[in-house]
């Protein structure tokens, strides 16, 4: 009982901790304020690494094809290793498509679409780079889960969501019955 008020002590300390803290931005980037703003900060710190990773980049060797611009993305991962990358930009949308698929595999723009992004002078980011998933602001649903010690302090919201869930359960219960009313329902 006692380790378990701890960890619950330390979870909520840790929480109010991360909450009113902000970690501060690794570059100068518009782009890395809007994610730093959005993102939590276990998210923001994986975003940050690619901002970081920007250094090692070279963008280069363009060429305009249908509307789209293609660079060439040279990334220096060792003294004498260099990779190169095939980022897409849509100047339009502000779309970035880089050929490692970060942000398709992992939800993360990768340091390749960051280098172009930097390198068109982009300021601020399509919003589907923004995922909600990660964001400090979502509504998630089991924040309406209560516990037996939240009752005093149910805001009115839930306690409305909880008198709908009441509701409905009954609504369910009695339809379950018969087929005549369980189809009124459908």
């Amino acid at each position: 009982m006692r380790s378990t008020r701890t960890q619950r002590s330390e979870s909520i300390m840790h929480f109010l901790t991360n909450f009113h803290t902000v970690i501060p931005c690794a570059t100068k980037s518009a782009i890395e304020a809007q994610f730093q703003h959005v993102y939590t900060h276990e998210k923001f710190r994986k975003v940050q690494a690619q901002f970081r990773g920007k250094v090692n980049c070279i963008t280069g060797s363009m060429h305009f094809t249908l509307g789209f611009m293609t660079y060439e993305v040279v990334e220096q991962v060792s003294k004498s290793t260099f990779n190169k990358f095939f980022v897409t930009y849509d100047a339009v949308s502000r779309e970035v498509k880089c050929q490692c698929l970060l942000f398709e595999s992992r939800g993360i723009l990768c340091r390749h679409s960051l280098s172009v992004l930097s390198f068109e002078r982009v300021d601020k980011l399509a919003p589907k780079y923004i995922l909600e998933c990660s964001s400090k602001n979502i509504k998630r649903r089991h924040t309406h889960i209560k516990s037996s010690q939240d009752e005093p302090l149910l805001e009115p919201r839930s306690k409305r969501f909880d008198d709908l869930i009441f509701r409905s359960h009954n609504i369910c219960e009695f339809a379950s019955k018969s087929k005549e009313l369980t189809g009124i329902l459908h």
